[in-house]
This record gives structure tokens, sequence and C-alpha cells, in this order.
């Protein structure tokens, strides 16, 4: 018993010693790092973290370390610490140097000077044999705003280019950037750096060093030239946010160099090649890609699996890519590959993530409906999205709407006015308006249904009905419209008229005072109403009763009532009445409190002087008002006629060119400055189609000839379906099979090895499939791995040149 007890308290003691540094103990601790997160005794710890930095025992410096670490991912301000943990950058345990160097990248942009002391430190570790130590030094080194040590820094750069380690010469890609930033006169050292990036061999580098020549010489796409086929096989393998970065550049690559296909841009295909479903035999034949550059096919053919990315920006980006550059019709690469991807993302993803996709869903409607022809009932709405989406989705149904689906597009809408969100059912009845105009079988059941919404109790929905009543009434001339009751714009103007008193929405009162004086004339002899000729004889109480409510209107639509008047006044000068209704109406707007009133009262005033002048001159025989004369002399300025008035005053404005352009932006599609309909910064628009495309020889280049090229080729396109724990096998050991493509393009990419069947595009499918994780539990093991990988795959390149 006695030595069965010895055994277990040695064992418990190897064990205590084994797990201190994760402070697995065995006092029943579940969580030791929680102690550095613990509210009630973190202040305590913090005032001890100068001394346990200045002392000289690993643990206790290890200690202090974590608690500063802690305080900054809890948003504690750790930077008065600067200077004692910069002293411990040359420590001598892996931990505290990784903690050490974490802080530094932190503040080390605003404590420049200190650095400088431990520079020497930094270049040291610049060969250190940890691929994470010589990362972490040369950010620390790149960070340093100091121009001073820039020549210095730029020998770190030089010096890791060619680094076994991808991480590492990824983080020479950010480096390039941060030191142009610095100094844009090291341009000219920093382009051989940037192009030897260029051409690794490891996907991880790519978005990094695509990103850092987006900085660095956005211009000059001539330099990717060696490179431009050695991106497109190394895209579906790299990170997702460097596969973004990478279809905006080889988007404006593509249609700087190269030739513009047969059918690109918003040329729908032909009825009868759109309709007819793909032959395989045809595929095969040699005039699949007739008119279409080679190099473009690539760029698309190798970009199709990224539709099937997890990552919504990469889908996206994907789709704008194939907007831009795809032909129409075409069966394997065309524009019609990105509408499933599309609408699949909008309906799965979050609703930030759906309602980004669908904006740029009614930016490509708006451009090129037919793409989404056959797609209608994709766009209906359903109660569990968010009302963004709802009116994105209705902002592209009407675009879509047609002869054939015009009748589902009605009653679809109808539903939509009862939807309880204000915002939604508004723009479900704008949609209605935009219906009407656009379709002519619309006309009647749209009319009807806007009508009765002018009975709806909502307000809101009233007020949104007269605006679209409007709207039509404007955009289609009264020859277009039927003789029949209810469907005649005089008439729709009448009941508009005649349910004012129910219109409480100023914007729509407005419009209802505007319409009455558009349709205010009458050829007719008047014979009901106050026989007011040339004025229909529901006008004159419209007038009566917005003078007499004048003064409890809002300033829009008391500006509408002027304007009523000074129309009424041009159609009908003699008329008694109307003169005493004016002129009381006209001096209630002269002590108006609005300036704007007092404006357009005065305006209209003076531009009624030919019409007063003219009716005195016809009863001047009779009687004459001689100081009325002379105060109208007195003004000066051009008199005009009662026909110029109401030229002036009651000239229709043309609409249709305005409905026909509806929708329609200056920014391209994609682009957050088309959906906030602003230029924001950084934004570029997509350059032109080349008209002088360059040769494709020049995209030759010894980075692919020292790929093994695949024997023969399938005839369909890549669907990588794989878990990505594949990704391993691809950045080294033997190389994997390529990609199959289209066999016509094997003997003009006969030098490109395209990426594996068996990868799959970075984040396109759930990382628990992979397993890799279980082999590595320390990232430098891991780290070294790639090395050891890359290495292995250059020994093997090497022996096949010798053979």
């Amino acid at each position: 018993m006695a030595a069965l007890s010895r055994l277990q308290a040695r064992i418990k003691e190897n064990f205590h010693e084994t797990t201190r540094d994760i402070s697995l103990l065995t006092t029943g601790s579940t969580s030791s790092s929680a102690k550095y997160f613990d509210t009630a005794t973190s202040d305590e710890k913090i005032k001890e973290i100068s001394k346990l930095l200045d002392s000289r025992i690993e643990q206790e410096k290890l200690e202090g370390m974590k608690r500063i670490i802690a305080g900054m991912s809890k948003g504690r301000d750790m930077e008065s610490f600067f200077a004692v943990v910069v002293k411990n950058v040359g420590s001598t345990s892996i931990e505290i140097k990784k903690l050490v160097y974490i802080y530094l990248l932190r503040f080390a942009s605003t404590n420049s000077d200190l650095l400088l002391l431990s520079i020497n430190t930094f270049q040291k570790d610049l060969s250190d044999s940890s691929p994470l130590i010589r990362s972490m030094s040369l950010r620390v080194l790149t960070s340093i705003r100091v121009p001073v040590i820039q020549g210095i820094v730029m020998l770190g750069l030089k010096k890791l280019v060619n680094d076994r380690n991808p991480w590492v010469r990824k983080t020479v890609a950010g480096g390039l950037a941060k030191v142009y930033s610095i100094d844009p006169s090291s341009l000219n050292q920093l382009i051989p750096l940037l192009q030897s990036l260029l051409s690794s061999h490891s996907p991880l580098t790519l978005g990094a060093t695509l990103n850092a020549f987006l900085v660095i010489c956005p211009d000059q796409l001539d330099l990717l030239h060696p490179y431009y086929r050695h991106i497109c096989r190394l895209l579906v393998d790299a990170d997702e946010w460097g596969q973004v970065v990478a279809l905006q550049l080889l988007t404006r690559y593509a249609r700087t160099m190269l030739e513009k296909p047969e059918g690109a841009g918003s040329t729908p295909p032909p009825r009868a090649q759109s309709s007819t479903k793909a032959d395989p035999k045809q595929d095969e034949s040699d005039d699949e890609f007739a008119g279409i550059d080679l190099d473009l096919a690539m760029l698309l053919h190798c970009s199709k699996p990224l539709f099937q990315s997890r990552n919504p920006a990469v889908v996206l980006g994907t789709a704008i890519m194939y907007y831009h550059l795809a032909p129409s019709g075409h069966a394997s690469i065309g524009q019609e590959n990105l509408v499933s991807p599309l609408l699949k993302l909008a309906s799965t993803a979050e609703d930030e993530s759906a309602l980004m996709a669908w904006q740029v869903i009614g930016a490509i409607v708006e451009e090129r409906p037919w793409l989404f022809a056959d797609r209608f009932s994709s766009f209906f709405l359903h109660s569990s999205e968010s009302s963004q989406v709802q009116i994105a989705k209705l902002k592209a149904l009407a675009t879509l709407v047609s002869a054939t689906n015009v009748k589902a597009f009605l009653r679809e809408c109808k539903q939509y006015t009862r939807f309880p969100n204000d915002q939604v059912a508004e723009e479900a009845v704008r949609a209605i308006g935009h219906g009407i105009q656009t379709q002519q079988e619309a006309k009647t059941a749209g009319l009807n249904l806007l009508m009765k919404l002018l009975k709806s109790p909502r307000d809101a929905l009233v007020a949104q009905a007269v605006i679209a009543l409007k709207s039509v009434i404007l955009a289609l001339p009264a020859s277009t419209f039927s003789t029949e009751t209810g469907t005649n714009p005089r008439r729709l103007v009448a009941r508009l008229a005649k349910g004012l008193d129910a219109i409480t929405h100023a914007r729509a009162r407005a419009s209802v005072f505007w319409l009455v004086g558009q349709f205010a004339a009458s050829e007719e002899t008047a014979e009901g109403g106050l026989g007011w000729d040339g004025v229909a004889p529901w006008v004159p109480d419209v007038l009566r009763k917005g003078v007499k409510g004048f003064t409890e209107e809002s300033e829009i639509v008391k500006l509408q009532i002027l304007t009523l008047a000074a129309k009424v006044l041009a159609l009908c000068p003699s008329t008694a009445k109307l003169q005493l209704l004016s002129q009381y109406l006209f001096m209630l707007a002269r002590y108006d409190a609005s300036y704007d009133v007092r404006d357009r009262s005065r305006f209209l005033h003076a531009l009624l002087r030919g019409v007063r002048a003219e009716q005195k001159s016809l009863k001047a025989e009779s009687s004459t008002d001689e100081s009325e004369e002379d105060e109208d002399d007195d003004l000066g300025g051009v008199i005009l006629r009662r026909e110029q008035v109401r030229l002036v005053l009651l000239d229709r404005p043309n609409t249709a060119k305005e409905v026909s352009a509806a929708g329609t932006s200056e920014y391209e599609v994609g682009s957050m400055s088309r959906i906030i309909h602003k230029k924001l910064s950084g934004y570029e628009p997509v350059p032109e189609w080349t008209d002088d495309p360059t040769d494709y020889s020049l995209r030759e280049s010894q980075v692919e000839h020292n790929k093994p090229v695949p024997s023969s080729f399938a005839n369909h396109p890549p669907t990588p379906v794989q878990p990505a724990a594949n990704h391993k096998e691809v950045s080294g050991g033997a190389q994997p099979p390529p990609v199959p493509i289209p066999q016509h393009l094997s003997s003009s990419f006969a030098s490109i090895t395209r990426s594996s069947t068996n990868s799959s595009p970075s984040g396109s499918l759930p990382m628990h499939t992979s397993t890799r994780g279980a082999k590595f539990k320390d990232l430098d093991k891991f780290l070294d791995s790639e090395s050891e990988t890359e290495e292995d795959e250059d020994e093997d390149n090497d022996s096949e040149d010798d053979r």
C-alpha cells in the first residue's frame, strides 16, 4: 500500500508539472483562462503587470503578458505598458515572444520611436526557425512608420519574399502595401518583389498579393500578362476574400486586354437558341467557343466552381464577373449561369446577405430583364422576409412584368397591398402604377384596383394610390384611354376631386389640386355647376374648398391651390365670382408665414397681368380703373397674353421618357454606389471593352511550363464537390489530376494545368469536414508542414527537369 501511495503521489506531481502551462491542475479548476477575464480581480491584476514583466522568472513574464492580452481583448487601454513589453521582445521563450509580437502589432503604429530601440531584435527574428516568428517580426517592422528605416524594411522584404513558407510570403505581400504607403518613391523596388509573389505556386498568397497589386500599381495591368493563366489556375483554391479581390481584378484585366466575345453585354440571345437545350455533341465540336477569346473562356471556366462557395461575397463577385464578361446564350459559360446561384443565395442567406443579393438581382433585372424572365415566380413575396427584402423584390417584380404574366402580377400586388407594413404596401401600389404605364393589358384592371384603394382606411395607401394615378394619367395620352366611364382621364380626375375630403396626406392632396388644374379646361358649354365657360362644372367647387381651408393646409398644398386659381383664371377670366375668389386667395397668400407661398403668390399675380389687362380693355368703354392701370404699368417687365399664360400654366409635361428610363443608374451593377445612389470613395467603373486586344502569346510564361501537362481532358465543366480536407494534397506531394476542361481548349492551353477535381472552392463546404486539424495541435508544426510540402513539390519538379 505504501508503494502504491508513493506512486500515486509521484504521478500526481508529474501531472501537475506537465500541465502547469495550461493550468489543468487537480484542484478542480475547469477553465484556467477564465481567471484573466474575471472583472472582480482584473483591476488588481493589472496593477501587478509591470512587476511581473520586470521579473527574471519566465513564468511570471508569461503571466504578465497573458493579463495584458486579456485586457486588450476586453477593450482596456494597455498602451501604457508599451515600454515594459518591448523590453521582452528578445525573450528566449517562444510563448512570451508570440504574445509580445501580438501586443506590438496592436500599438506599433503609434509608438514607432520606442520600437526603434529593438530593431536589431526584429532583424534577428527574420531568420528564426519558426515561421510564425518570422512573419510577426516582419509585420512589426513594416508597421514602424519611420522613413529612416525603410531601407532595413526593404532588406527584410527581399530576404523573405522567397521564403519557403507561404504564410511568411503572405506577410511580405501585406508589407509591400505598407511600404508603398510610407514611401511611394520605392515603386521600382517593390515591383520585382510583387512579380516574385505573383509567380508563387501557393494559393495562400494569392489574395494578399493581388491586394498589394491594387495598392501599388492598380493601373499597370500589363504586369499581369505572364501570370494571368497562373492566377486563373489558383483561383479556385485561394482563400475566400482573396477570391473576391481576384475576381474584381481579373474582370478589369479581361475588359482591358481581351477581345469582347460575341453576345456579351445587354444583347439577349436568339429566342430559338435560348429555348433549346444544349446538345452534348455540339459541345464537343470545335465551334462551341467560336468568337470567344480562349483566355476569357479559361477565366470563366475556372471561376464557375466559385458559384458553389459558401461565402456570399464570392458568389456575388462571380455573378458580377459573369455579368460583365460572359456572352449570352452560351451553354457552359453564358450569362445565364449566374441566375440560379444568385436566386439560391438570395433565398437561403441571412437577412443582410439576402438583401444585398436581391439588390444585385434587381440591378441586373433593370439592365437585362430577359435573364430572369423565366423566374418570375421566384420574386413573389413571403411573410417571413424582412421589409427591405420585400421592397427589393417588388421593384424587380415590376420590371419583369410582361403581357404573359400581367394578370399574375396584378393578382400578387393586390395581395401585397394588404401587408401590414406601410412601406411594402406603398411599394406594391407603385408597382401597380408602373405596370399600368408599361403594359397595355393592365390599364383597365390596374386603374380599377387603384380607384378601389382610394377607399382604403389606411392613409398611406390612399396617398400612394393618388400619386400613382397622377403618374399614370400624365404618362399615357388621353387617346389611349377608353371612353368608358372610369377609364377616361378627365373622369378619373373628377372622381379623385370628389373624394378630396377623405384624402389627408399632404402630397396626395397637392397632387389632386394639380390634376384638377391640368384637366380643368372644357370646350363644352357649361350647363351645370356655376356656369363658368371654358371650365369643367366640378372645378369651381374644388377651388372653393381649397380657398376655404387655405390657412389650415400644408405648404405644398397651398402652392398647388394658388396654381389652380391661376389656371382657372387663365381659362375663364371674365367671371366676376372667380375674380373675387382669386383676389381673396392672393390676399391670404400675401401674408402667409411661408416665404415660398408669398413668392408663388407674387409670381402668379404678375404672370396674370396680361389676362387682367385684356379684360380691362374689353370693358374700357363701359368702365376703367386708372389707378389699377397705373399700378400695373409701373411694374415694368414683359406682359404675356392670355394664350401665352395658358401655355405656361397648362402645358402638359412629357413623362414618357422618364417612365422608360425609370430605375436606371449611372453606377455599375453590384457596386454600393448604385445601391445608395451616391458615388462613394473608392468607386471605379468597369472599363469598356478594348478595341485593340493584346496578343495571347503575352500570357505564356515559364510560370506554367514547369507544371505537368495533362494527357487528356473531358468535355464538361468542372464540378468540384469534394471536402476541403483534400486541400493538403493540392499544396504538396504528388501532383493531383487536372480539372477536366473542354477538349478543344487543351491544344491552346497545353502548358496550363488546372486545379484538382478533388479540390473545392475555399469555403464551399463546412469546416468540420476537414480532418487536418486532428493531426496538428501546434501552430508552428502546421506552418512547418506547409513549408515541407512545398519543398517536396520543388524537389519533384527538379527531378523531372533532370530527367
